[in-house]
């Protein structure tokens, strides 16, 4: 299995669309403050496990994917 690793800061106020990912924590500090913070919950960090390319869009492109789809392995302030 493999597993992808990224950032996420939930949008609150709007689509889960808007949410701000990032492959790292600062890509994400960044676009917070290019954006303001206010409107997005905390950063997270995110995992998920994936079988192939087709378990990886079947898994994001789901009902309870987005954005946001993966396990919280940790919230940072």
């Amino acid at each position: 299995m493999a597993s992808l690793v990224y950032w996420y800061a939930e949008c609150t106020d709007d689509s889960d669309v808007y949410s701000i990912i990032g492959k790292t924590k600062k890509e994400v500090k960044a676009q917070l403050a290019e954006r303001g913070e206010r409107g997005f919950g905390p950063i997270e960090r995110k995992v998920f496990q994936y079988r192939d390319a087709y378990d990886m869009f079947s898994w994001t492109t789901s009902e309870g994917g987005g954005r946001g789809c993966g396990m919280t392995t940790n919230v940072v302030a």
